[in-house]
């Protein structure tokens, strides 16, 4: 039986079947069947896509399918001296908050082979809380880290900032001494929340806030007095406290405002998050009062929670999906030379999520 040169075969039939290739496909035949350089190819197959069209993105991710093409990690890892894993340091699990924020953040990590690791580093870590930092960076267990728990002066962001030890991406949080940090547009949350209860009629309106030492606490505490200033309410000190972003301090803010004479208390309460609004229903309801017969209350973060209270919570859904996303995708490109900045997620914007604890309030008031 005679064989036949390449030269004499079908141009379809050139193309080496998986069958008889040498071995697993590269970087550079990726590159080549998609027209590309190789670093061209390297940079959207991390997702990095800023620079280029669309159309050119979709012909290497084409050329990687057709080829079978799956980057050596490990081998990439040594060449870069990487460990292929970033870190989440969140303030409390039990924060419900941090829900969808980590499946942002898990979810680009998979995508670019990355692998996770997720640290408490709040006050549910007791004393862990300041070597979480330093165990991820010095011991060279990732390559960066997304830091979900500074407040505006933390003193383990501002030493990191100096000694720039490794990249890192502040999530959901902003101090003035470091510049990368992905937040929401915490102001129209707020608004939101603010518009839903003037709409019932409230004009009464209390704040159960965050801790205004983190820059989250803070700008939904002045998004809530521009909403209300928006309605030509006024916004009454004493019915503002501070519920520290978990239950007990929401408990205990709500009771400081709710604990004086009926004719002096807020007809409805904005509360900054939604572990500090389990707080609030048990202080309102430990006072002999009702929710919304006596007081609607409405807070941020949705979660299936906030159906199983009692009663179910009004809620406005945040975009913390899409943050813990573009703040994972920001330390990964920082990793490849990228200068990191300060981004405001505006999109998706936020949604109310209409429940059985707000409705109109008291006729009395």
């Amino acid at each position: 039986m005679g064989t036949s040169s390449a030269a004499d075969r079908p141009e379809g039939d050139r193309v080496a079947t998986p069958a008889v290739r040498r071995g697993r496909p590269t970087l550079r035949e990726v590159a080549a069947a998609a027209g590309v350089d190789v670093s061209t190819a390297s940079r959207l197959l991390r997702g990095q896509d800023m620079p280029y069209r669309a159309e050119t993105r979709q012909r290497v991710l084409d050329a990687a399918e057709k080829l079978g093409y799956r980057p050596n990690q490990q081998a990439r890892a040594l060449r870069l001296q990487r460990q292929q894993a970033i870190g989440l340091l969140v303030p409390d699990l039990d924060n419900f908050g941090f829900t969808q924020i980590l499946r942002g953040v898990q979810e680009v990590a998979a995508e670019q082979e990355y692998t996770l690791m997720l640290v408490e580093a709040g006050a549910g870590a007791g004393e862990g809380a300041g070597i979480s930092y330093e165990r991820l960076g010095l011991e060279g267990r990732v390559d960066g880290i997304l830091v979900a728990f500074a407040s505006m002066d933390d003193p383990h962001v501002q030493e990191w900032a100096e000694r720039e030890r490794l990249p890192m991406v502040l999530v959901q949080r902003g101090t003035p001494s470091y510049p990368a940090s992905v937040v929401m547009d915490e102001q129209r949350n707020v608004a939101v929340m603010v518009d839903h209860l003037v709409e019932l009629g409230h004009r009464r309106i209390g704040h159960v806030s965050g801790p205004l030492r983190t820059d989250t606490g803070l700008r939904r505490q002045e998004g809530f007095a521009a909403a209300m200033r928006e309605h030509g309410l006024p916004v009454r000190p004493e019915w503002i406290a501070d519920g520290g972003f978990h239950w007990t301090g929401g408990q205990a803010a709500a009771r400081a405002i709710l604990d004086v004479a009926e004719a002096e208390r807020p007809t409805a309460l904005v509360v900054a998050n939604l572990i500090s609004a389990l707080g609030t229903l048990s202080a309102i309801h430990e006072l002999g009062l009702t929710v919304p017969g006596d007081l609607s209350v409405i807070a941020i973060d949705e979660h299936i929670v906030a159906e199983h209270t009692n009663p179910p919570l009004t809620t406005v859904q945040t975009p913390q999906r899409e943050l813990g996303r573009r703040a994972a995708q920001m330390l990964l490109n920082s990793l490849s030379g990228e200068k990191p900045s300060r981004v405001m997620i505006t999109d998706p914007p936020p949604t109310l999520v209409v429940r059985a604890s707000t409705a109109p309030p008291p006729p009395s008031s």
